[in-house]
């Protein structure tokens, strides 16, 4: 097998957040391109999954994304002031229409550099990231991701509170030997 080096992974920041939907919030005149960012923040989801939700995909304060990479529809629940716009944003308009154009123009706009190819799915990695830095399971992290291997989702691991703590807890301790 030939080794590839992994891509800079990239994630913002409560600020660059916060920035970045102000931008949208002010400058696209695209009606779904907010929702469908903080969608993407709230669920890790991929942009694709996030535009292809139909009403039927939002039960009980959850979202179920189909047709995603693995081949597997997997559920992530959200916030109930969340869930409701999305289901309102739904029946007003019948679903969500291509919006990453209008995400990317709002991206410049903001001035957030990011690295090559990253655009969308830097909301992916933002929640990914702070889901670990705000003490949440790899494993579950895993499920709401729908990786297939743990060995993907692995590479959020270094952004743990607690990761380098562990080799001190759990190692051997030599005061007992």
């Amino acid at each position: 097998m030939i080794r590839l080096d992994e891509r800079e992974l990239s994630w913002l920041t409560v600020q660059q957040i916060r920035h970045l939907l102000k931008t949208i919030e002010d400058f696209s005149q695209n009606p779904h391109v907010h929702l469908l960012t903080r969608i993407c923040l709230a669920t890790g989801s991929r942009w694709r999954e996030a535009e292809i939700l139909q009403l039927r995909h939002v039960q009980e304060g959850k979202l179920t994304f189909v047709n995603t990479k693995s081949g597997k529809s997997r559920s992530v629940p959200v916030s109930e002031e969340l869930f409701e716009e999305i289901r309102k944003h739904l029946k007003e308009q019948g679903g969500f229409s291509f919006s990453l154009s209008a995400f990317r123009r709002a991206l410049v706009k903001s001035g957030i550099q990011l690295p090559a190819g990253q655009a969308a799915h830097v909301m992916r990695h933002t929640f990914a990231s702070h889901f670990v830095m705000n003490g949440g399971d790899i494993l579950i992290l895993q499920r709401i991701l729908g990786h297939s291997s743990i060995i993907i989702t692995m590479r959020y691991a270094h952004l743990s509170p607690t990761h380098l703590e562990s080799a001190c807890v759990h190692g051997p301790r030599f005061e007992d030997i």
